[in-house]
Formats: C-alpha cells, structure tokens, sequence
C-alpha cells in the first residue's frame, strides 16, 4: 500500500472530517433570562431522548479545526444532533458541572457536558454484586467501547456552547491499523505538530500549540509548555489560560505485544483564551442574574413592611 493510501485508510478509520486553521472566540451575549434546562434521563440510553434532527447543519461562520466534524462555538444542542446522526444507536450521559470552580449561586443550571459511546455491550445483571459491578455508563457492560466523545458545553440553560471537545477511538486486536498511518493522518489532518514525542512503552503525543494570537509556539519557549496542557484524553486535568490560543492535543497509544499497531487514539481540542474569557463572562451573568432575584425578592417583600409590629 502507498503512503497516501495508507494515510487514506487512516482518515477512514478514524472516521476523520476535514477542517483546520484558527479558532474564533465565541460571540458574546449580553445578560439574559435563562430559559428552562432540558433534563434526560441517564438511566435511559441517548437519555431518553427523542430521535436526532438529521442532517444538523454546522454555522457557515464558524472557523477553526474540528474533531470528527465537531466545532467550537456550535450550539450544544447541535453539536448533541451532530454526534447522534452520525451514529443513532450512541449512548448519551451528562454531567451538570465542568468549570469546577464555577459559583451558580443556587441557579439551577442545564447539562454542562455530555458523553456519546458506542460499541460493544450488553444489558446489566443484578443477578449479585459482581456482575452489577461491571455495569457501565448508559446501565450497559461494555465488552468494547469503540468510540467515546466528550463535549464540554458550559452556560445559562437555553445558551450552552461547545467550548471543547474530546475523542477516543479503541481498535480490536484483529482491526489495529499502523500506529505510522495513524500519525500521518493526523498530520494531514491538523498540520505539521509543534511538538512530536515517543515515550518509552511507543506512545506517541502531537500537540498543536499556539498562542492568543495564532502564533504557533515551539519548544523549548516557556511560553509553549504554559500552552500545551490540553490534554488528549477527556478524563485527564485540563488546564486553560488567557495567553493561549486554538490547542490541539493527540495521543497514538500502541499495541502491547507490537508497537507497530495502534490500540488507541484521543484527540483534544480547545481554544483556551476563549475558554477562560467566557468562564469570567460566564461568572459575572450568574452573579447578575442572582443580583436581579435578589433585588426582585426584595421588592415583593416591601409588601410585607406594613404588617411588621415593632
């Protein structure tokens, strides 16, 4: 097989989209009444969902790479679409929290990231511990996660976005392509990598890194290892900051008895001066938002005033 044809088989298993070049910040809204959040059901698959809108069609005017055609900025509500018309049998989960430190001060809000798998599985048992043990996520034993895609969507309910997203894609041992195709295509995919390591057991780690700017940064500059703490893998800490820019984050993990093959492949993606801008954004609506209840608790209670006996 040629060198493109290999590359070409790459991009297919990975199920990889076109798409690169800068990332654009997310437009900014003014503060506003937060509608009511749409609640699923975990314990259901897709959360109970009703079926996708297909084709979801991605706004012209958003800019910068993708992974497997998801883009930043893209509504959540969309990028859920998206993910769940390229395959309608994906088991959705949420989570309510990402930006950890993050104060709600009491208001209740949506789905902050969610989680699409699919694979493998088989109903849970709870026949006895043991077997309740192996459940999973979506109340399923996953005997192969093939792919799992992590969305973060921060914001007030009714105006959550795509601020970042990871990807995970696991081989059987019978379908491991070459962990050297794999590279290329993600070369192909992003561009030439600032940074290309080869650890000891044959992982491979690309990073794409630039600043606020676009400037791609180089080690050894100190500013590159301030920026490339993206990780690839969505369950390891990510950290972001506002002198960074579009970062992109790949880790090629290797067979085990042949580091020629590759067993798995994650890809991370975040524009971090984004990320950080819109987190403080984020903070001061929410305290607007609690300063608007509390002055409107204090105006109905004056009401009250005429009653009290002193």
């Amino acid at each position: 097989m040629t060198s493109n044809a290999c590359i070409a088989a790459a991009l297919a298993a990975l199920g990889l989209l076109a798409g690169c070049g800068k990332g654009s910040e997310p437009e900014k809204k003014p503060v506003a009444t937060p509608v009511a959040a749409k609640k699923a059901d975990p314990a259901k698959p897709s959360g109970g969902l009703p079926p996708p809108r297909c084709p979801v069609k991605v706004e012209a005017g958003l800019t910068g790479p993708d992974v497997v055609g998801l883009k930043l900025g893209m509504l959540a509500e969309d990028a859920l679409n998206f993910v769940r018309c390229q395959n309608k049998e994906v088991v959705v989960t949420y989570e309510d929290r990402w930006i950890q430190n993050l104060q709600s001060y009491g208001l209740k809000l949506g789905h902050q990231m969610f989680v699409t798998r699919h694979g493998d599985s088989t109903p849970c048992s709870t026949k006895n511990y043991s077997e309740m043990q192996k459940c999973g996520p979506g109340n399923v034993v996953w005997t192969h996660l093939a792919e799992s895609i992590t969305v973060a969507t921060p914001g007030i309910p009714g105006q959550e976005k795509v601020f970042g997203v990871w990807r995970t894609q696991r081989f059987k041992p019978a379908e491991m392509p070459p962990a050297d195709s794999i590279v290329q295509a993600l070369v192909a995919k992003y561009g030439e990598p600032q940074q290309t390591q080869r650890t000891g057991d044959g992982t491979v780690l690309l990073r794409w890194v630039a600043d606020a700017k676009g400037t791609p940064l180089l080690p050894p500059d100190r500013e590159f290892f301030t920026c490339a703490r993206v990780q690839a893998r969505a369950e390891d800490p990510q950290q972001w900051t506002d002198g960074c820019g579009m970062t992109v984050s790949a880790q090629v993990n290797v067979a085990r008895d042949n580091v020629e093959l590759a067993r798995e492949v994650h890809v991370g993606m975040l524009h971090q001066q984004a990320l950080y801008r819109f987190g403080r954004e984020l903070q001061s609506e929410l305290a607007a938002l609690d300063g608007m209840r509390r002055a409107r608790e204090v105006e109905k209670a004056k009401g009250a005033t005429a009653s009290v006996k002193l």
